[in-house]
Order: structure tokens, then C-alpha cells, then sequence
């Protein structure tokens, strides 16, 4: 074969390897719809199965009348069977909906919230007879046209605190949890990372000693704790970082640029990355040290090569493979932040979102995180198994 044909030979393997690829992140994510629907199952009959439901976290008001509660029960649905309820929630209702009058609006179309006042459908006339006894209710007023409900077309309904679309309470929050989250990321993996490796090369030198003790002592404590001591700290008593807080949302136009506000990044990245750097750094050194000790790390050495070279080039590489197992994963975390953390400095993430909906009983919010943090878990275990692939190329997707 002439050298000509080598850069052909090169081409046609990237084009076989990149169509394996291609083959495998398709078989994996039709495997994972299965997953995806059992978790949006589990979740959505958690949710129901909650004290009072969503009907008890709406007719929080004690003075409402019977009548009043089945009013409501009507209007979201949740007098219908379970399995029908999570149908709507998954696919909308315009599927079981028809417009007999020609009126742009199908019949018993989907409401929302107004004001108070008797509950009417879309002609005008009570949902539940007057003459049942009591007044008032929750007036409801029909979706404008074209809107059906469903998580599959990207609608979560409105959010019941906040009064709007549950999607758009999340797109505004989730800008400063991936800016705290991607931070920490990055500064937990590489400080991990790199005090993994130096703790592998000086084995059962001072520097392993130190990073082992620093390891053990900050699983031992509470990250939230953790916080309110750096916030005792810097912010009460040194007074140089301020005592959590950030601008409303990064959406906000008031809000500056990351560079002008990083003093309130500080003290929540120390919190959650000095996790990340234990976590990192006892893995890698532990892959480091196995892979060591593999025979071709002592031919390396038989040849003559420097140690450095070694460690670095030959021992590295191969010792990246079970870190790929945490970094793929760690897009859940991009996703729900750290809610704890993001409560105790005042950042407002959607991990603070959550907690708060939980509390609230705000079911849109909290299904759309869960939603979301499912579809984030399944893309970071694909992200995995291709990191597999690049760093081993022993691994095939075939």
C-alpha cells in the first residue's frame, strides 16, 4: 500500500468510529426513555400521594366551603383517575378535548387561577351547582387558545406561588446555579485532581499524609456548617466578603457582570469545591497507585524512562477511567446546585427554588426540577460512557 493511501485509511477509520458513536448515542438514549417515564411515574405519584395533594397546597384558605374544594378538584383534574391525571400532566388534554361550538376553545378547557369569586366554565355557567350552599370560589379563567398543558411540550403549568409559567421561574434561576455550580466544578476537579496526583507520586510522603487528614476532615463536616463558619469569619468578624446574597437573578438587568460581583461567588465555591477536592483527590490517587503497579508501567520503567514521564504519560491517562464515572454525573449537579449551600449564603439558585417549592407545596416547580434533574442524570451517564471511550481506546462502542 503507498503512502497516498494512508491519509484515506485514517479518514475511513474517524468515519467508522464517529458512525459506532453515532449508532450507540442513539441505542442509549432509547434506553433511556423507559427510565425517564418510570421516574416521571415515581415522581408524579409521590406528588399525589402528598398530604392534602395539590388541591391542599391551593385551598390553603380554612374558611373555604365544600363546595369550594370540589370546584377546585374540578379545575385541575384531580378528581379524574390517577393514571388519567398522568396522562394530562405528561401529554396535555387537547388529545381528550373537542371544540363542539366552533369557539377556538375545546369543551372543559384546561383553567387557571384569577381571582376569587364562583367558579365558571367557559360559557358563563358555575361548575358546581349554587344551590349546593356557599359562596365564593376561585375564579378560573380559560388558557388562551393553542396552549395545552404537558411536560412533554415543555409546559409545567403555572407556578401556584409565584403565579406564572413554572418554566420561566426556572430559566431565571438557572443562570446562577450553573455559575455557582460550574465554579465548583471546575475549581473541586481540578485542585482534586492535581492533589490526587501529587498525594500518588509522594506516596506516604508528608504532602499523601496532609491530603488524606484534609480528605477525612472535610467529609466529617456538614457543608452548611462549613458555610456559616466562613460567613463567621470573613463576613461578621473580618468583615472582607459579604454575608451571602447576589443580585435577584442574573436575568435581571440591574444585575452586573460575574467579574464585578465575584466576592459573593467566594465564599459558597470554597464550600462546595472543598467537597469536590476530597472526593477527587482520594479516587484519582487510589487509580494512580493501581495503575502503578500494572506491568506496563514496569516496562515503561525497565526501558529506562524518566519517572516523571512515567507517572505523567503513561500512568495519567489510564488512571482517568474512574474519574469519568464522577465528572459525567456531575451535570445533575450543574442542574439542582447545592440547596443547602444555596439557603445558607442567600444565592438564589434553583436549588433555593426547590426547597422553598417543597415547603410551599408548589408542585409545578418541584416536578419541573425533578424533571429536569432526570433528563440531566441520564445525558451525565452517557457523557460517562463516552469519556470511556476517549480516554481508553481499548473501549469500543460496538
Amino acid at each position: 500500500m503507498s503512502k497516498d493511501d494512508s491519509p484515506l485509511i485514517g479518514l475511513g477509520g474517524l468515519f467508522r468510529k464517529a458512525t459506532a458513536m453515532t449508532k450507540y448515542i442513539i441505542r442509549r438514549l432509547l434506553q433511556a426513555i423507559p427510565t425517564f417515564l418510570g421516574v416521571t411515574i415515581l415522581s408524579y405519584i409521590l406528588m399525589s400521594c402528598t398530604s392534602g395533594g395539590p388541591v391542599g397546597a391551593l385551598a390553603f384558605n380554612s374558611r373555604l366551603k365544600p363546595r369550594e374544594v370540589e370546584e377546585l378538584k374540578i379545575i385541575l383534574g384531580v378528581n379524574d383517575p390517577l393514571a388519567v391525571q398522568y396522562l394530562r400532566w405528561l401529554l396535555g388534554d387537547d388529545w381528550m378535548r373537542w371544540d363542539s361550538d366552533g369557539d377556538g376553545l375545546a369543551d372543559g378547557s384546561v383553567f387557571f387561577i384569577d381571582h376569587f369569586g364562583p367558579a365558571l366554565d367557559k360559557r358563563g355557567k358555575p361548575l358546581i351547582d349554587e344551590s349546593a350552599g356557599g359562596g365564593g370560589g376561585i375564579v378560573m379563567r380559560p388558557l388562551p387558545p393553542g396552549r395545552h398543558y404537558g411536560i412533554l411540550r415543555n409546559d409545567f403549568s403555572n407556578s401556584f406561588f409565584y403565579k406564572r409559567p413554572a418554566i420561566k421561574v426556572l430559566i431565571e434561576r438557572l443562570p446562577a446555579t450553573l455559575e455557582l455550580g460550574v465554579t465548583s466544578l471546575f475549581v473541586g476537579a481540578f485542585l482534586g485532581i492535581s492533589v490526587g496526583i501529587l498525594a500518588a507520586i509522594n506516596h506516604r510522603g508528608w504532602f499523601d499524609q496532609f491530603s488524606r487528614v484534609f480528605a477525612v476532615i472535610v467529609n466529617a463536616l456538614p457543608n452548611f456548617w462549613l458555610g456559616l463558619l466562613l460567613l463567621l469569619f470573613f463576613g461578621a468578624i473580618l468583615q472582607i466578603l459579604p454575608l451571602g446574597g447576589r443580585c435577584k437573578t442574573t436575568l435581571d438587568p440591574s444585575c452586573p457582570p460575574v467579574h464585578e460581583r465575584l466576592e459573593y461567588l467566594i465564599l459558597p465555591t470554597i464550600v462546595l469545591a472543598a467537597g469536590a477536592v476530597a472526593g477527587y483527590s482520594r479516587y484519582m490517587r487510589a487509580s494512580m497507585l493501581d495503575v502503578v503497579h500494572q506491568d506496563y508501567i514496569r516496562t515503561a520503567r525497565s526501558g529506562g524512562l524518566q519517572e516523571r514521564r512515567v507517572w505523567l504519560r503513561h500512568g495519567l491517562r489510564n488512571a482517568f477511567i474512574p474519574i469519568a464515572t464522577f465528572l459525567g454525573p456531575s451535570i445533575t449537579f450543574l442542574l439542582i446546585g447545592a440547596a443547602v449551600i444555596e439557603n445558607v449564603f442567600s444565592w438564589p439558585g434553583v436549588g433555593r427554588l426547590v426547597v422553598n417549592a417543597a415547603s410551599q407545596r408548589d408542585y409545578p416547580i418541584v416536578m419541573i426540577v425533578v424533571t429536569y434533574s432526570a433528563i440531566a442524570a441520564i445525558l451525565g451517564y452517557l457523557l460517562s460512557d463516552i469519556l470511556y471511550v476517549i480516554i481508553d481506546p481499548r473501549i469500543r462502542f460496538d
